[in-house]
């Protein structure tokens, strides 16, 4: 894999694509992957993602200050993807358009991403629980999980202000085998804000 010099003065190094595995398998497979090349940081876009223009410069403006820097999405009912705390501090976000320095991954333990867990809120913290689910019917929380690993190890997300991605939604499969076959695909991008 060549290496290509950016414009932004970084260094782009290659994809590494992990389509034929299940959540939360992917993301850690895909970390090792890119973190095997060398990379300062790696730029995760989720298959379902679609990133605004200049994302990833615009998450590289903000990577000195922020070891993790993530493009906001709506998610479900278009909900933010990024949860703030009450001191404005990110909580949590998913993994859509987020760019995260190697040296997060170096820090917290693996698994980096894991479906075992499920955050409730008790006594005004969100806290860890087991998740009692079988695995084979688990869906996502591996990325919130990251993020509550990233921050409770001490580090802080950033937010790329003012850019949007958005999120493909599936409305309906298309018919295989004929000219008809292409699926019917809805690209969100309304977010209400919670507090």
């Amino acid at each position: 894999m060549a290496n290509i010099a950016l414009a932004s003065g970084h260094e782009f190094r290659g994809w590494a694509l992990t389509h034929d595995l299940g959540i939360p398998e992917c993301h850690e497979t895909v970390t090792e992957m890119g973190l095997a090349t060398g990379a300062d940081a790696l730029w995760f876009v989720e298959e379902d993602n679609v990133p605004p223009p200049n994302a990833l410069l615009a998450s590289f403006a903000l990577l000195d200050e922020y070891p993790v820097v993530a493009v906001d999405y709506p998610v479900g009912d278009a909900w933010a993807c990024i949860n703030h705390d009450e001191r404005g501090e990110i909580r949590w976000t998913g993994l859509g358009s987020t760019l995260i320095r190697r040296e997060v991954f170096e820090t917290i333990p693996r698994p980096w991403f894991s479906s075992d867990w499920v955050y409730v809120m008790r006594h005004g913290q969100w806290l860890p629980t087991p998740d009692e689910t079988p695995p084979a019917s688990r869906y996502g929380l591996q990325d919130i999980h990251f993020a509550m690993q990233v921050v409770a190890a001490g580090f802080r997300i950033g937010q790329v202000p003012d850019l949007y991605g958005g999120h493909a939604k599936l409305l309906s499969l298309g018919t295989p085998a004929s000219n008809q076959g292409a699926h019917r695909i809805d690209v969100r991008t309304e977010i209400r804000h919670f507090q």
